[in-house]
């Protein structure tokens, strides 16, 4: 086992299909990948998808096999539904649910030594297209680093009919955390210029400004769109920017780069206060941590503005919302392990900074 980054650029997908009554004609695209797939995730994605994946497969003669994992992206597990998968004669996995799931499926396909395929049920991530995974503990302790893979995914299906009946939620958490690429890649300075950062680094940077404004200007189109399971072209550009156009900012860095504090807040609440925050989504605590981003990379007239979009989408805009114990202790906890980290400046005055920028999420 290694799961270590390496300097090559893999940018997530070798094949990627957007469309609607994708499941049904499943069977002609699984050709290119194998024959006997194995197909994980949650109960509830199972059910959605279950009976329509079944006749898909069946129009081609072939048959899957379903294994069912509803509990945290932990090396243990993976390796015993790849037994499963290797005791069914399964030759690709497909991942089927939300971020964890694909996460979790591209983790069990590395120990069952396969291809994977991507099936996401919602947009809520963009695990379905990046070459790495994160991984926790059985108890939900986030563990250190991504677990990254030689090559990657086999593919992407989106199927639009399911992308329809996502719930806001996980939309909403997807755009926040394709969102936080072009604050994150800047971090600690207010604009990036292309003399600033390798040239990949900022032609991510400018997908990334494009991704941002495109999701702020089309927020409540696509969520009137969604309410009514309306796949309109603004829903599925948004599925776009909050899946594969994230995966490639994110390949362009080599997973170097993309993340900053908001992310480095993420993991260190799944770390410290894994059962306290379980509840939060991913992008939801990335949002949350885009205040003090945006805070500590000098645009504090930003600040106020972006709240109140937060507010506007039902997202997070203090850590009691995500479920952080606040205390002054666990606070001081928090700031302790990020104050010290790779994304803030050591000098006096980027402490303060980073002090000043987290004070505005704690109450």
């Amino acid at each position: 086992m290694h799961g270590l980054a390496d300097t090559s650029y893999k940018f997530g997908t070798g094949r990627m299909l957007m469309e609607h009554g994708l499941l049904e004609h499943i069977g002609d695209e699984l050709r290119y990948f194998g024959k006997r797939p194995y197909l994980i995730g949650g109960p509830t994605a199972q059910a959605l998808i279950r009976p329509r994946i079944e006749e898909g497969l069946h129009k081609s003669g072939l048959i899957g096999t379903y294994g069912v994992h509803a509990g945290h992206v932990c090396h243990q597990a993976a390796r015993e539904k790849a037994q499963e998968a290797q005791l069914h004669g399964c030759d690709v996995v497909i991942a089927v649910g939300g971020g964890r799931a694909m996460d979790f499926g591209k983790l069990v396909a590395y120990y069952a030594n396969t291809s994977v395929i991507c099936l996401p049920t919602s947009a809520s991530t963009c695990a379905a297209y990046t070459p790495f995974s994160l991984v926790y503990s059985p108890e939900g302790k986030a563990l250190p680093g991504n677990f990254c893979y030689d090559l990657e995914n086999a593919a992407l299906w989106i199927d639009l009919d399911i992308m329809a009946m996502q719930p806001p939620r996980y939309l909403i958490s997807g755009m926040l955390d394709a969102m936080a690429k072009m604050l994150e890649i800047k971090n600690g300075r207010q604009q990036l210029h292309a003399d600033a950062c390798p040239k990949p680094l900022y032609a991510g940077y400018l997908l990334a400004q494009y991704s941002y404004e495109q999701l702020l200007a089309s927020t409540d189109t696509v969520l009137r769109d969604l309410a009514e399971h309306r796949m309109s072209p603004a829903l599925q550009d948004t599925i776009f920017f909050n899946i594969p156009l994230t995966g490639i900012i994110s390949g362009l860095s080599r997973g170097v780069g993309q993340s900053a504090i908001a992310h480095a807040i993420y993991y260190q609440l799944r770390t410290l206060f894994p059962e306290e925050t379980s509840k939060a989504l991913h992008g939801e605590i990335v949002g949350l941590g885009l205040i003090p981003q945006m805070y500590y990379n000098g645009e504090a007239d930003q600040v106020e503005g972006f709240r109140h979009f937060l507010q506007h989408v039902q997202a997070p805009t203090c850590l009691s919302e995500v479920g952080f114990p606040l205390s002054d202790q666990h606070f001081e906890q928090l700031c302790s392990a990020l104050v010290s980290s790779e994304y803030v400046a050591q000098d006096a005055a980027s402490r303060a900074r980073f002090a000043q920028a987290m004070a505005l999420i704690a109450h």
